[in-house]
């Protein structure tokens, strides 16, 4: 949020989840609905149920409290590991076709049985 960029989807558990980088949204100042609009404007096409505000931080999304609970915990891990990995060097996204394959595995497959 900090540096104004996405999350880029270099691990599968961000295919899986997030269906590709995490967005970053406007930045916007408390104390009216910009935020709101941000967020949903943001995420308007987007698989991820996250989404990062510029300098403020991440927001998420849901069907239930515990969905918007999930992606948020797992948001933070992204970020901590992704920044790691950029400070050890060249982060290599997955190729979209493979986020694609990723996602909709983990979202028709993974734990429906």
């Amino acid at each position: 949020a900090a540096r104004r960029e996405p999350i880029p989807c270099a691990l599968t558990m961000m295919g899986d989840e997030f269906g590709g980088d995490i967005p970053i949204g406007p930045f916007a100042l408390i104390g009216d609905d910009s935020i709101g609009r941000g967020i949903v404007e943001t995420l308007e096409g987007s698989r991820s149920p996250a989404v990062l505000m510029a300098n403020h931080g991440p927001f998420t999304v849901g069907k239930d409290a515990h969905d918007a609970v999930k992606a948020a915990v797992m948001c933070e891990e992204v970020a901590r590991t992704m920044s790691i990995a950029e400070q050890l060097g060249d982060v290599k996204p997955i190729p979209a076709d493979m986020v694609d394959r990723l996602n909709d595995r983990y979202q028709h497959v993974y734990g429906q049985h």
